[in-house]
């Protein structure tokens, strides 16, 4: 995903007469650097870093155009955060940031819905049919497009290498909540796909 043009042209001339930073250097070492100094050129490096899998995350949970315009309000929140301390771990606190404004988003949008899936909801039977014509990555992006926003964004969180843990304390939500929400999912998509999840 390219960078909105905003940000792009803010990102750069940030390479331009900085002090060394190892390459190896934690996201939290550079997001420290970033708050310390405000040089462009760390932030440069966090976007490059986490930009994908964010975009990632927010396209999977809304639309193309919704994903583009909040992440590009991410980076602007992470640009305007340069006087807080330097959150202890980077990629929970950008997923967070994320979620948050898609939330927002959505609620203007009025495309906010807090459902948990039932199985006995779903027609089956159209789906069924609507599935055996596409591909099996058709069916699964379909399978998870169905799910609802809860349950797709804890499946997707644990595909980004989040622990239980930390999708809990990202939601804010016990780990039992998150346990039954990936429960439903791999059920929903097992059903639907056959997909060992």
């Amino acid at each position: 995903m390219n960078l909105p043009s905003k940000i792009k042209g803010w990102l750069s001339s940030a390479q331009v007469g900085l002090p060394y930073l190892k390459q190896s250097a934690s996201p939290e070492e550079v997001m420290a650097q970033y708050i310390a100094t405000g040089k462009k050129y760390y932030l440069t490096r966090l976007v490059n870093e986490f930009n994908g899998s964010l975009y990632h995350y927010l396209l999977t949970q809304s639309d193309k155009t919704t994903a583009e315009d909040v992440v590009q309000t991410v980076w602007l929140k992470v640009m305007n955060s340069q006087s807080q301390m330097t959150p202890t771990h980077i990629k929970s606190w950008l997923f967070t940031i994320a979620r948050n404004t898609l939330i927002d988003e959505l609620r203007k949008q009025n495309k906010w819905q807090y459902v948990e899936f039932d199985d006995q909801l779903s027609d089956s039977h159209n789906l069924e049919l609507a599935f055996e014509k596409e591909t099996q990555l058709n069916l699964f992006n379909q399978a998870l497009s169905a799910l609802p926003f809860l349950q797709r964004e804890a499946f997707i969180f644990q595909q980004e290498g989040f622990s239980l843990m930390e999708i809990a304390e990202l939601t804010h939500e016990s780990q039992e909540t998150i346990k039954s929400r990936l429960r439903y999912a791999r059920n929903h998509l097992k059903s639907k796909v056959g997909a060992k999840l």
